[in-house]
């Protein structure tokens, strides 16, 4: 073998090298979603470079040709790889992968035997000669038939990956943006300049297409250490969300535009009565008629949001809770519609089996009251000392009482009625603690109320505040009754409007704050009465929280928070309820187990 040291050889050693190296660096990290075809991409690219390099080294036609003819085994490899890595790498599947590598090793396989045996046939080349070019040997080459078959072929493959990679270049977050326009220009730099090459636009003594590889070590280098590409990979992304999507507890369609099902999870597939496969690519309308004309009203929604509920029957009827969102990703290269339901059948019939019952015991527990009431005006007149009759009358008032007073907080409580009003907060506990001591004359209540204290609230507000008061009162079995209630603004985040009512009474028992805090009530736990409850939901409905805690007097303080806002004299309400009277007697309960009323 005759040798020549062409400083383009060398140069070519040592982009092998660095191409070698960044495969080596991808195998470290093998275990990556994506990164397994980017170590066969790199590692086949430095075969290709290390070959080219033998090729330049040779001075002689013999082991010229032999270098050329090893060259094509990573040369015709390399686009299967690199559409795999592009696969891998967007979580995007192609038909050409859909049965294996096996169909996609045919073309490299032939080109493989017709590149070994070109000497009976000239099919891949119609000519390869040593020709003298500055002083350095060079293989000159004219191309047969089969080599532009196989072009043809690996530019296919390579636009394919290329198209996948630009997609999510424009669809990605900022998060991949840079590492995929690294890859993809990686890619493009080596292939452009060999395009030029092949069609004779550009041709140098040697394929200058092994030293573009240099540009692309470069380029992955800039995207594995400044874009984190071996450590944030866009498909373990997708996969997380495709796992996601098929264990959430709603059924999920997306369909585009035209209203056409591009994908669903299983719980979808399962309603329609449909098989996923078979749905994808279905109209709307033929996969859950229901939903089209729900669809239909969504497209009006100016908000790109619509939400409502509908019937579904496939083995029995059941309710969902239906929301529709529009979907806009990648300047309009995305669009379509996500379609979500939720079953709401067992929360509907939950509602309708308490708003039955509660009807019916209210209805039954007046008029059953009204009897009683009845016989207790009867035995009035019979026995008009008798004390035991007016301990019944006066009892069961306050049960005909309790039933209207809930009443009237089911109606005031309902989602679709309240509303938030801007509320003078010092405003309103003044008239709350005026109203109290009017039928509590002997009771002192000591206030300290910052002015100009505007909170956003509902129209309950005031008895919250007023059950907060009566019940450290009623329930303060201290012969020395202390109560103070305060008003002040808390500057935190979001500023605060603070009401805080203490007192040293026997304190609120531990297990029922704590089920005020886990929002629902057992056999063996729960709060006695309504009246904690009423405060509860009164300050959560305007958007606020409550806090019982233990002061140094050793009764409590309720502390009772609300969002501030900008408000002025003008927008407060004077009288936040002029035509609700909610007031829930407790003084008939045992102080054992006090209660807020």
């Amino acid at each position: 073998m005759v040798w020549q040291y062409s400083p383009y050889a060398i140069i070519h050693v040592g982009i092998t090298v660095v191409v070698a190296a960044l495969g080596a660096v991808a195998y470290r990290h093998r275990d990556t979603p994506g990164v397994a075809p980017l170590v066969w991409l790199t590692s086949l690219s430095s075969v290709w470079v290390g070959l080219a390099a033998g090729r330049m080294f040779s001075a002689d036609l013999f082991y010229s040709r032999l270098f050329d003819s090893l060259t094509y085994l990573p040369i015709a490899l390399v686009p299967v790889a690199f559409l795999y890595f592009a696969e891998e790498y967007t979580g995007n599947r192609t038909v050409l992968t859909r049965y294996g590598p096996v169909p996609l090793l045919v073309v490299p396989a032939l080109t493989q035997v017709i590149a070994w045996t070109n000497g009976v046939h000239d099919l891949m080349w119609a000519g390869r000669e040593l020709v003298q070019v500055g002083g350095y040997a060079a293989l000159s080459l004219d191309f047969g038939p089969w080599f532009w078959v196989h072009s043809g072929y690996s530019y296919l493959l390579l636009f394919v990956g290329s198209f996948l990679l630009v997609r999510m270049l424009l669809i990605a977050d900022h998060h991949y943006r840079g590492q995929t326009a690294a890859i993809a220009l990686g890619i493009f730099i080596p292939w452009a300049v060999n395009a030029a090459y092949i069609s004779g636009y550009y041709r140098p003594p040697f394929d200058p297409t092994p030293a573009a590889f240099a540009a692309s070590a470069a380029l992955f280098l800039v995207a594995i250490y400044r874009h984190k590409l071996l450590e944030l990979v866009p498909v373990a992304r997708e996969v997380a969300r495709d796992e996601l999507m098929d264990n959430l507890a709603e059924a999920v369609l997306i369909v585009d535009d035209r209203r056409t099902v591009i994908d669903c999870n299983a719980h979808a597939s399962d309603i329609a009565g449909i098989d996923r496969d078979e749905i994808i690519g279905r109209d709307l309308s033929a996969t859950l008629p229901a939903l089209d004309d729900v669809a239909e009203a969504a497209a009006d929604a100016s908000d790109g949001r619509y939400e409502t509920e509908i019937a579904l029957r496939n083995d029995d009827l059941r309710y969902y809770d239906v929301r529709i969102s529009d979907l806009h990703r990648g300047g309009g290269l995305l669009r379509g519609h996500l379609v979500s339901l939720r079953d709401v059948t067992e929360r509907r019939q939950r509602e309708q089996r308490l708003d039955v019952l509660n009807r019916t015991l209210r209805h039954d527990l007046r008029n059953e009251a009204n009897v009683i009431l009845g016989y207790a005006e009867l035995g009035k007149r019979e026995h008009p000392d008798a004390e035991w009759v007016d301990a019944i009358k006066e009892h069961v008032e306050g049960l005909v009482e309790l039933s209207v007073t809930v009443r009237q907080l089911e109606q005031a409580l309902d989602g679709e009625n309240v509303e938030s009003t801007v509320v003078d907060v010092s405003a309103m506990v003044e008239r709350v603690i005026d109203e109290v001591t009017a039928d509590r004359p002997t009771v002192d209540i000591e206030t300290d109320l910052e002015p100009g204290a505007y909170a956003s609230a509902i129209e309950l507000v005031d008895a919250a505040v007023t059950n907060a008061v009566e019940n450290a009162i009623e329930h303060n079995d201290n012969p020395d009754t202390f109560v103070e209630v305060s008003v002040s603004v808390r500057e935190t985040a979001d500023d605060e409007i603070v009401v805080e009512i203490a007192d040293n009474g026997p304190g609120i028992p531990k297990s029922e704050r704590a089920v005020l805090l886990r929002g629902r009530e057992t056999q063996l736990d729960h709060v006695s009465g309504l009246g904690l409850w009423l405060i509860n939901w009164i300050v959560t409905e305007s958007g606020g929280t409550i806090a019982f805690d233990e002061n140094d007097r050793g009764g409590s303080v309720v502390t009772l928070r609300l969002p501030a806002v900008d408000g002025s004299p003008e927008d407060a309400v004077k009288s936040p309820v002029e035509d609700l009277d909610i007031g829930i007697d407790f003084r008939r309960q045992s102080s054992a187990r006090r209660d807020p009323s």
